[in-house]
């Protein structure tokens, strides 16, 4: 077997076309045809002019396309001839993979060197005194076999940070280098929020969960996963048939850690829900499915509501869309209370102070101002106990990067000290507002660097020029905690 093996993989290796590769970005160590178990470095080379950063991936070899999954976290700093990841291969099943090392250069160009089949070997049975450590069969002592029910590694510890803003606060992350947590420890970030999809199907998934929620928790944050669905698959499946896979898969999310999940995203409009479909009744169905399934397993998971779209597009409330007042009010009379912990909502339509109420030049609906914003979505759960969280909060700026798209022009005004300085307020009137509770602040968004249709960097709070305004204003609410 061993023998067949080697001489597929041989001649695979032989009629595999010769790539040209940029020497300052190269992995050297493993080559092609290896043998790998448990935890190896990656050696290589990562040192272009203008590195911004990098990250190790992995894929099953063969697949078209590649569905490439994260197997390290970003990094910044260049190596030469060093070690540039750690990869535990225990992390998925034995089986024939490739290895990307993908790099972003500061010009926003990617470069990438991809490097397999690598056989994942952690189960392979071998005789006492032989252990496979690449092409060649090396003697060795004895080495028992690999038990499959121990393959996948424990999950880190839930940190315990101290927050001493006037209310907690964290950012959702594109990239998580050196660089992204000192501008969040900075501010006095204390969670970090990661979107990621639910895939029917999909196994890989929780290998990326895992991965976020130990990241996270490895650089002291507490973590917070915003799971979206497909609305596709759920038109196509039905209620009936969907909510229960969604919410088995957010009990196994539970089980690696995490310490907060938020329950979809923006399910008022037919972006993110079926069109024809939309329903509070609906949705706190999927909810109450979603936080029995989290509770089972852990009762400390944090369970958010998803939060409503801003917007006053649709009049009202129909199967095809619901602005968002009247989706939180029909929420709460379907008992969204009963099955969260915090009722989630999004504000980042912003262009004057959050004290400001009135004068927004576009109109004077209400959520174009924080304050108004957060009565409205605090107004129909009063009473009930249940306090606010703010899944995403940001304040678009084009500064440093040109002119805003088209839809976006609103934004245009806004500076980069008024972002900061309108975030730092915020959290202050967040902390302040009678009768009103808000448990957690998420900035969206820290280090998003894609400025396109949707310009996300520019409610990035690292800006192009590396500087933070926010985190310093932010930060200089520690001690409020």
């Amino acid at each position: 077997m061993r023998k067949t093996w080697l001489l597929v993989l041989t001649l695979i290796w032989l009629v595999l076309p010769a790539a040209a590769q940029d020497e300052t970005v190269v992995i050297t160590w493993p080559p092609p045809v290896y043998d790998v178990s448990g935890t190896i470095d990656i050696i290589g080379t990562v040192n272009p002019p203008d590195l911004r950063s990098y990250f190790l991936q992995v894929s099953i070899y063969g697949e078209e396309p590649p569905r490439w999954i994260p197997a390290s976290t970003l990094k910044n700093q260049p190596v030469v001839n060093g070690v540039i990841a750690s990869w535990p291969t225990t992390t998925v099943p034995d089986g024939l993979y490739q290895l990307r090392l993908q790099v972003r250069l500061r010009s926003g160009q990617d470069v990438a060197y991809t490097v397999g089949p690598i056989r994942v070997a952690n189960t392979l049975q071998r005789p006492a005194g032989e252990t496979v450590v690449g092409p060649l069969i090396v003697p060795t002592q004895a080495v028992p076999p690999v038990d499959p029910t121990s393959a996948v590694p424990e999950s880190v510890s839930r940190p315990n940070p101290v927050n001493e803003l006037p209310v907690p606060v964290g950012g959702q992350v594109a990239y998580f280098t050196d660089d992204t947590i000192d501008a969040m420890q900075t501010a006095g970030m204390t969670w970090v929020k990661w979107q990621i999809p639910f895939v029917v199907g999909d196994t890989n998934l929780m290998n990326v969960a895992r991965d976020r929620i130990n990241w996270s928790h490895e650089a002291g944050f507490n973590v917070l996963l915003s799971i979206t669905g497909e609305k596709d698959a759920l038109a196509e499946m039905g209620d009936a048939e969907y909510f229960p896979l969604y919410a088995e898969f957010l009990g196994q999310i539970a089980a690696l850690g995490v310490d907060a999940i938020e329950v979809w995203n923006e399910m008022n409009i037919d972006r993110e829900w079926p069109s024809g479909r939309i329903s509070a009744r609906s949705y706190v169905e999927m909810l109450r499915q979603a936080h029995d399934a989290i509770k089972a397993v852990d009762e400390q998971v944090m369970v958010i509501s998803g939060a409503p779209a801003p917007t006053g597009f649709f009049g009202g409330c129909s199967n095809a869309g619901c602005d968002d007042g009247d989706y939180y009010w029909n929420m709460a009379n379907n008992g969204a209370a009963n099955y969260a912990d915090c009722i989630g909502v999004h504000y980042n339509e912003g262009i004057l102070p959050p004290t400001t109420t009135s004068g927004d030049p576009r109109d004077n609906y209400p959520t174009r101002y924080f304050s108004r914003m957060l009565d409205r979505a605090a107004a129909p759960f009063r009473g009930s106990g249940v306090p606010l969280c703010y899944t995403e909060i940001g304040y678009l700026s084009s500064e440093g990067y040109g002119p805003l798209p088209a839809g976006f022009e609103w934004g245009a005004s806004t500076s980069v000290q008024e972002q900061a300085d309108w975030l730092r307020d915020a959290v202050q009137l967040a902390s302040t507002t009678p009768n009103t509770e808000v448990a957690l602040m998420i900035v969206f968004n820290v280090d998003f660097d894609v400025y396109d249709r949707d310009p996300q960097a520019g409610f990035a709070i690292m800006r192009p020029d590396e500087t933070c305004p926010a985190c310093i204003s932010v930060g200089s609410l520690r001690g409020q905690g």
